[in-house]
């Protein structure tokens, strides 16, 4: 195996290193992307080493290994944001959180409130769950279709009178931003920026996104599931199966248009809280003093025209649900398994189309 990735370092032969460490309650994949150039021969012999030394199961693969990376719940090829130190070169990280309405995006806009170098856009004081899209439509007469989208120019020019532009990473999360990708991406790679951001030393931007997305059997956790659900099972399930593919379509062409870009699972926000923190901080190494224990304050992290739903901290809120009895989720293999907890999970688990979403989902979070 070591001769293998010697082999393919030399050859100049894009490889993967997964090592799989047992622990008594979860599975903990690590990776390591032998690139030509960006990885020296030192580095994947120490690599191999520290799976030898561990007993660890070893795996070199490309491409070919796809589905056995799955089979193991291996996350994907997501890059790191490299913002070190970012705010002295004279950049920012436009940090994009993409997921559907009502599906968990303000858990990662509440955890990413507990650092100091996160700026977000709830100072406006009336957009609900402090969206940006509202903004737009109080401003500029946009609505909230995504056929009223008119680019980022004018968005831009807006957020930027309530980020706190000193902070090296800017967020904003309405719902909608996961249409219009490619464009998105394009057009913020060569954007030029409005005055203010000009002003206060913003040079250029650093984009990526974090998608959220959650397992079917949480839907018992939100009254919007349950109102969807009054209209008719196969409703629900060709929604959520709608949602699971404009989130998979998102991911796959983030990753190949090389924007960094993180697939996070909303179960792992409430059960898996470090292993999520560590993932997060990882990629995003420029943000600090993140923590599940935080409650955003009313009149400084939060206003009352927000309208924030969350009423206590992920951490006691993940501490006072269980994924049993709640959902039928078991945290081990973040899996949903008694198809009781949700009255159309059984016949959504069933088609082959709504499955397979979830498959990949599941493999890249």
């Amino acid at each position: 195996i070591l001769a293998q990735a010697i082999l393919a370092q030399a050859s100049g032969i894009s490889v993967s290193l997964l090592t799989h460490f047992e622990e008594p309650r979860y599975r903990d994949f690590h990776r390591m992307k032998v690139i030509p150039q960006m990885c020296h021969l030192s580095e994947v012999i120490l690599f191999f080493l520290a799976a030898l030394h561990h007993n660890s199961a070893f795996l070199v693969g490309n491409s070919l290994d796809e589905k056995m990376a799955r089979s193991w719940n291996v996350t994907g090829e997501e890059s790191v944001v490299q913002c070190g130190d970012i705010t002295a070169s004279g950049k920012r990280v436009l940090l994009l959180s993409v997921t559907a309405p009502y599906h968990g995006s303000t858990s990662i806009l509440q955890l990413m409130m507990s650092s100091p170098d996160v700026s977000n856009l709830c100072s406006y004081g009336e957009n609900w769950q402090c969206d940006g899209m509202p903004i737009m439509r109080d401003e500029e007469g946009w609505s909230d279709d995504i056929d009223d989208w008119h680019g980022w120019q004018k968005p831009l020019q807006h957020f930027s009178k309530y980020w706190n532009l000193n902070s090296p990473v800017l967020l904003e999360k309405s719902p909608n931003l996961i249409h219009a990708i490619e464009d998105s991406v394009k057009e913020l790679s060569s954007i030029e920026l409005p005055e203010l951001m000009r002003t206060a030393g913003v040079e250029g931007l650093e984009l990526a996104y974090i998608i959220t997305w959650r397992p079917p059997c949480l839907s018992p956790l939100s009254s919007h599931a349950w109102e969807r659900l009054e209209h008719g099972s196969d409703k629900w399930i060709r929604h959520e199966e709608l949602i699971y593919k404009q989130l998979v379509d998102a991911h796959k062409l983030l990753l190949k248009m090389g924007v960094p870009t993180l697939l996070i699972n909303v179960a792992d926000t409430l059960w898996r809280q470090d292993e999520t923190l560590k993932r997060v901080q990882d990629f995003l190494p420029c943000v600090s003093g993140l923590g599940f224990d935080y409650m955003p304050e009313m009149g400084k992290d939060i206003f009352h025209g927000n309208h924030w739903k969350l009423e206590s901290t992920l951490k006691s809120f993940g501490e006072s649900v269980d994924p049993v009895d709640c959902c039928g989720y078991d945290v081990v293999t973040t899996e949903c398994f008694d198809v009781s907890k949700w009255p159309p999970l059984e016949d959504a688990l069933s088609r082959s189309s709504f499955t397979e979403l979830i498959s990949y989902l599941h493999s890249h979070s």
